[in-house]
């Protein structure tokens, strides 16, 4: 294998040829590599960066964290990025600075090592000490629509969204796994309607009853269409939405839009602490309602709840999406004696039961 290739060293630099021949030997080893044990050629930080940036299409915030990305490892094969290098770097970027901010940085490299992965100019992802972001249990609101909010910020949203956000209300679906579904994975049929997502987070496939509600709204966006796409749901200029993998927000600014309608008309009838609720809400709160819904209303069980919704683990449900006591603590403090007892009485205890 001949190959001519410039160091770009100044040969009266002192050390400069002692530095050539180290570089000469590193070639030599990359092309046995590939030659004898079919290893791919060691691709740049900055080529893997730019081919990521042309396939993905990331958001702004994205682009600006490879931007410093590329500065700090752009020169480098992405296989030989180690994790000291990586966990120095962001010690040094982000000194002082809230962990969330961090973990932000790193989910952007996160996702451009993953696609290196997939594009086999890496073994596997690395790994490095992540920023830990302290998880608080519960929320400052409940993360739940009251009867007809959910269906008000629906009719408020532009028409090609309000179908995808029927379907997230009624399945508690995931967004990403529910905006490039096919016509084919649905049955529009009143009364027995059904949804098959084929892709989940989990890697698991589902199949979910879909109510009338969504089974309504639905076929009217089908029967309204022209178009020969398969995708059921559409951009606003009726385009199949694409695969970006670690970006969302494609849908941000419709709910925006709906989210606006529907805090103006809950003021207009006088619910401004509902308005103000709502204007926190965010199209994963439909996912939430589910679980607070099927656990409020119909007392359902936290196992019941993770089928009904998709979740694999029943410990998730419990510790992010109930929004509720434990149904023991719940039992203790509804039997408490507050109102009941007289002064200087004092109270009864039940007796234990075996």
């Amino acid at each position: 294998m001949r190959v001519r290739r410039s160091t770009g060293l100044d040969s009266g630099t002192p050390g400069a040829w002692e530095i050539a021949e180290a570089l000469r030997i590193k070639i030599e080893a990359e092309l046995l590599d590939q030659a004898v044990f079919g290893r791919p050629a060691p691709v740049l930080f900055a080529a893997v960066a730019t081919h990521y940036i042309q396939t993905v299409d990331p958001g702004p915030a994205d682009l600006r964290n490879l931007d410093e990305l590329i500065k700090a490892f752009g020169t480098r094969p992405v296989a030989e990025v180690t994790r000291k290098e990586i966990e120095s770097y962001y010690h040094s970027r982000f000194s002082g600075r809230k962990p969330q901010t961090q973990r932000r940085h790193e989910n952007t490299l996160r996702a451009l090592l993953n696609f290196a992965v997939k594009k086999g100019h890496l073994p596997a992802l690395p790994y490095w000490q992540r920023a830990e972001v302290p998880r608080k249990k519960g929320s400052g609101v409940m993360k739940r629509f009251l009867p007809g909010e959910a269906e008000l910020l629906i009719d408020g949203a532009p028409p090609h969204l309000r179908p995808f956000f029927a379907t997230l209300l009624v399945t508690g679906a995931r967004v990403t796994q529910t905006l490039h579904l096919k016509r084919e994975h649905f049955v529009l049929k009143l009364g027995c309607g059904l949804v098959h997502f084929p892709k989940t987070k989990n890697g698991n496939a589902y199949t979910r009853p879909l109510h009338d509600y969504a089974v309504g709204i639905l076929a009217d966006w089908v029967a309204s269409r022209r178009d020969r796409h398969p995708e059921m749901f559409l951009t606003d200029r009726n385009q199949p939405y694409a695969v970006t993998p670690g970006r969302g927000g494609q849908v941000r600014r419709g709910f925006q839009r709906a989210r606006e309608r529907c805090v103006e008309r809950l003021k207009a009838i006088g619910l401004h602490d509902r308005a103000r609720i709502i204007t926190e809400t965010t199209p994963h709160w439909f996912r939430h309602n589910l679980a607070n819904t099927l656990r409020q209303d119909h007392r359902l069980d936290a196992r019941t709840i993770a089928e009904a919704g998709m979740w694999e683990s029943v410990s998730l449900v419990n510790d992010t999406y109930i929004a509720d006591v434990p149904a023991h603590v719940e039992e203790a403090l509804k039997g408490l004696a507050f109102g009941q007892t007289r002064l200087g009485l004092q109270p009864q205890r039940k007796a234990k039961t075996q």
